[in-house]
């Protein structure tokens, strides 16, 4: 379980393992809030990322001045808690809306609990995905438009009831930020609070402004209790479409107002996301009246009485209208990864789309410079200058992306994965994986669209246990393996679940020949079992390097492959994660790399690497570097000339070799 806690001086983030089902079910059935005393084993700071192209989530709670996470292990003299404050009842009152909502079927209380009170359960997040991947999301997270059209339905409603205008005025002066607080405090909800309240008030004095300055005094407001609201992709795109929409819908038609509006948001989008839908603009001019006309009506319809049977009936319909856009939405036909942008790629796209949005015309210099600029970003993160290697982070794992530069291939070797614990059906959760989390991620802020060849070096979870994940998400041309693992039975549903993807078995003496990179295959030599000791070894020669990458491979095994083989390597992946049983004297003595690569989680339980492992290296006079300390560890080289780097994500752009460990 997670959540926030309130102390005298800051709001911490909290994780706690619940320990019987009961006490689950008391903390799903809890309607109201309360007060305890806590034993807490730990409190550090959020963890950063340790990849690139990963979800900042330390960022993220920075923004909302949030630094530090806190690990209860009991909460004591539990009771229930009446706020004093008006905000505190005000979060009460919302818990109880949350609530009064989830009686609604379940297409119905999605878009009532975050349309109303702007809350997301944690079980809907495919939906939130599906939602953003074409570009419709904004209709769904709580904004402007929604407080405009609340604005409307009551002046409309009081005008019918010949309610003094004045009287309403000065009742939303008071409602506007109740609601603000009610929905949770989000930046694109108080932009359109204070815009409203800003427009009531310069009425009561009798100023006569334009829209822009009143827009003006609302962002510098808005900066001014929140700073960091800018920051944050909601808040850019909240104030950024706001702006636009000013100009656009008194003097222009709604099909180019709305391909204007995503020319607006576009580079934010792709900046954060890496990516885009060929399908959005057509869905958004569809689906715009849709939500306008039909959703929204519904949603507040549906909310003041939740218990009526055709709510059964809507929902079915909702039901299938979103496996169509589930559909649209995973078909990677439809979606050009586009790789993260360049900040000041974005800034000049950004200023471009507004004096775009103040032409009159459509087809016009400035949407040509813009055109420009957007495929140029596009090709150049797609044809890239440099090839690497890059040991991605993904804790007491394997998983490690080699790219060639220009006319790009992609090899990636082994998915990593989590070993699963036996645990009682009321305890089971989604937990992420590191596919999702880290890996996929990664390639499409490089512009990476597609695996050309997937090397799985053995049988075991944190090696390929995601590799399911990978290809129902991400397109994989080929998978390689060692001979004899096709025998595995989960490898045997993979390859009958997938007729789209070519598999190749691989042995001792096969060459792999791809443009800039030959791929030599060291081991298994026989039929195995896709065991430790059966290891898929890849001696790589990339540019005028050597690489080896030995999978878990054992060192009996390993001095099997130096009775057949006698090279020196530049780079050596450590086997087994640093373990004692691989990577032996032998193997470093003949090979005598320059620098040691390892990959094992922090902390982790088995103790990886081990000193023994080390101990050797330092024999050897290896240096080393452990994704545990560095997160992704990367080597690159240029096309053009024979320079390298390596870089870290953690702690720093490039070494030398005195600062890599010894």
């Amino acid at each position: 379980m997670t959540g926030e806690l309130q102390t005298n001086r800051e709001t911490v983030k909290f994780i706690y393992q619940i320990r019987t089902q009961s006490e689950q079910q008391y903390w799903k059935k809890l309607d109201h809030m309360v007060q305890a005393k806590l034993e807490v084993k730990k409190v550090e700071p959020i963890a950063r990322p340790r990849n690139p192209g990963e979800f900042n989530y330390a960022k993220y709670l920075i923004k909302q001045n949030i630094y530090y996470q806190a690990e209860i292990t009991e909460f004591k003299n539990l009771l229930e808690y009446h706020p004093q404050s008006f905000k505190g009842k005000i979060n009460v009152l919302r818990i109880h809306i949350i609530k009064y909502l989830a009686q609604l079927p379940k297409w119905l209380r999605i878009h009532a609990q975050s349309l109303i009170v702007g809350y997301t359960a944690p079980t809907d997040k495919d939906f939130l995905k599906i939602l953003s991947v074409l570009g419709v999301i904004h209709l769904f997270s709580l904004s402007g438009l929604h407080v405009l059209l609340i604005l409307t339905l009551i002046r409309k409603l009081t005008s019918f009831l010949k309610i003094p205008l004045e009287l309403i005025d000065m009742l939303m002066l008071f409602l506007l930020p109740s609601y603000g607080i009610l929905v949770g405090s989000k930046s694109g909800i108080w932009r359109a609070v204070v815009l409203a309240m800003v427009g009531i008030v310069f009425k009561k004095l009798g100023w006569s402004l334009s829209s822009l300055d009143i827009f003006s005094v609302t962002l510098l407001i808005c900066l001014f209790v929140d700073p960091m609201a800018i920051t944050t992709m909601g808040g850019q795109l909240s104030f950024l479409l706001a702006f636009a929409i000013m100009y656009l819908y008194k003097h222009t038609k709604f099909i180019w107002a709305t391909l204007k509006m995503n020319l607006v948001s576009l580079p934010i989008i792709c900046f954060y996301t890496y990516q885009l839908n060929w399908l959005t603009l057509l869905i958004n001019l569809i689906f715009i009246p849709l939500f306008t006309y039909v959703i929204l009506p519904l949603t507040f319809i549906s909310a003041l009485s939740v218990n009526l049977k055709i709510w059964n009936n809507i929902n079915n319909l909702f039901e299938i209208m979103y496996r169509i856009l589930d559909y649209f939405s995973s078909n990677v036909q439809f979606i050009l990864v586009t790789g993260k942008l360049a900040v000041l790629s974005v800034v000049l796209l950004v200023i471009i789309s507004i004096f775009y949005i103040e032409s009159k015309s459509i087809f016009n210099k400035y949407l040509y410079q813009y055109l420009i600029i957007f495929v140029g970003c596009v090709v150049f993160n797609k044809f890239p200058l440099s090839g690497s290697v890059n040991i991605i982070d993904v804790g007491q794992g394997d998983s490690i992306l080699v790219t060639t530069p220009l006319i790009r291939k992609t090899f990636l070797i082994d998915t990593a994965g989590k070993l699963k614990f036996m645990t009682k059906p009321w305890a089971k959760r989604n937990g992420g994986n590191q596919v999702e989390h880290s890996t996929i991620p990664f390639l499409k802020s490089q512009g990476i669209s597609k695996i050309d060849k997937l090397f799985l070096s053995h049988k075991d979870v944190d090696h390929i246990g995601n590799l399911e994940i990978l290809l129902n998400k991400f397109p994989v041309k080929q998978v390689n393996f060692g001979i004899g693992l096709d025998q595995n039975l989960r490898i045997q549903k993979v390859i009958r679940a997938h007729p789209e993807i070519e598999f190749r078995s691989r042995r001792q003496g096969d060459v792999i020949k791809t443009g800039f990179i030959n791929w030599q295959v060291l081991w298994p030599k026989v039929k195995g079992k896709g065991e430790n000791s059966d290891s898929l070894t890849l001696l790589a020669q990339i540019k005028n390097k050597k690489w080896l990458f030995t999978g878990d491979l054992d060192i009996p095994s390993e001095q099997k492959i130096l009775k057949d083989y006698q090279f020196k390597v530049d780079y050596l992946k450590l086997g087994h994660h640093g373990s004692k049983t691989a990577t032996g004297d032998e193997l470093l003595e003949k090979t005598q790399p320059q620098l040691g690569l390892i990959s094992s989680g922090v902390n982790n339980r088995y103790g990886h690497p081990n000193r023994e492992t080390l101990q050797r290296l330092e024999n050897h006079h290896v240096k080393y570097l452990n994704t545990a300390d560095y997160g992704m560890i990367s080597w690159y080289y240029d096309f053009f000339d024979n320079r390298e780097k390596i870089t870290t994500f953690l702690k720093g752009d490039s070494f030398e070799n005195s600062r890599i460990k010894k």
